[in-house]
């Protein structure tokens, strides 16, 4: 199973004799870096919560060199000293992990290379395990083609957030964590054309849940300061009232048509958690909200493909109004 390492400066402790208190601390862990510029008198500690680097891992431990650096920035002298030391992280332990390294440091003087002062100082750190949350890439019009667990074929939506576990036979597996098919098991092809990697992404950040409103009277429907143009079916019509919009369940064939016009049509939005009434877009309506102007579709998935509402199926919430 898949799961990230991330590396905090938690303390420094500054003991001995005093060299000065203008402290800079440069921490290097493989490709991270973190520097930190403060002003610390000896026999103080002062307590950081600064990240210093998050690292996938799909073994039981996570073996890394660190690099401290600490120095103390006279007007006149850069008293600079520096060690390396090795920590190993047990990733199946999800309790915090500590490191303890102590620097020395000795004072440069005008008539001698070192002067007698020595400071000391113990930098602490955390290293937390938490399991890794990977994001379906946005492609073929917002949705990815993969495989669940009894073999048949779906379809995800982009950036819904799912689990990455394991990697076997040129497949990447992984568990659904939102949606329609939250808690399935699934797996997609690793990227042939990018070195056999992955096809999940890990740099997405989503939003707080979307608030919506549609006027039954004007055919509106209002996010924000911004009103769309749309239209319901009046056999069918809405009651006033408040109602969760969930994430996209499956590329729908209805919105085929429209593709010309945006290329996001076949993604719709159902409407509460029950039936068949969503918020898509396309010429006329049999139940649903229907957006007519076509070519703002995209705009308005774009505000609610990243929302949020915090009930692992939802992006926000619908307030119909006369």
């Amino acid at each position: 199973m898949f799961k990230k390492v991330q590396f905090k400066l938690t303390k420094i402790k500054y003991t001995g004799k005093s060299i000065g208190d203008n402290i800079r601390v440069n921490i290097e862990i493989l490709d991270k870096n973190l520097q930190i510029d403060k002003r610390i008198k000896v026999g103080s500690t002062v307590e950081f919560m600064e990240e210093i680097g998050i690292f996938p891992v799909d073994q039981k431990s996570f073996t890394t060199k660190t690099k401290i650096t600490i120095s103390e920035k006279d007007a006149l002298f850069n008293d600079t000293n520096n060690i390396e030391k090795v920590v190993k992280v047990d990733t199946e332990n999800s309790k915090s992990q500590k490191f303890v390294c102590i620097i020395e440091l000795r004072e440069k003087c005008f008539w001698k290379n070192w002067g007698k002062s020595i400071a000391k100082f113990e930098v602490n750190i955390e290293a937390l395990v938490a399991e890794a949350i990977k994001y379906i890439p946005d492609v073929d019009n917002g949705w990815l083609k993969v495989k669940i667990a009894d073999g048949n074929i779906i379809y995800l939506p982009a950036f819904l957030k799912v689990q990455p576990e394991y990697v076997e036979g040129g497949r990447e597996y992984f568990k659904i964590l939102e949606g329609s098919y939250k808690n399935k098991k699934a797996s997609v092809n690793l990227d042939n054309a990018n070195n056999k990697s992955s096809r999940l992404l890990t740099d997405v950040k989503h939003e707080s849940l979307i608030y919506l409103q549609y006027s039954i009277s004007k055919k509106k429907l209002i996010i924000g300061n911004k009103k769309y143009q749309a239209t319901d079916y009046k056999e069918t019509p809405w009651k006033k009232g408040w109602y969760d919009i969930e994430l996209p369940d499956y590329p729908h064939t209805g919105g085929r048509g429209y593709l010309d016009k945006s290329f996001r049509a076949k993604t719709w939005f159902r409407i509460g958690h029950e039936g068949e009434r969503y918020l898509h877009t396309g010429g006329n309506s049999l139940g649903c909200i229907t957006i007519t102007e076509v070519e703002k579709w995209s705009e308005i998935y774009d505000k609610l493909i990243k929302a949020r509402k915090g009930d692992f199926l939802s992006v926000g919430v619908l307030e119909v109004i006369d």
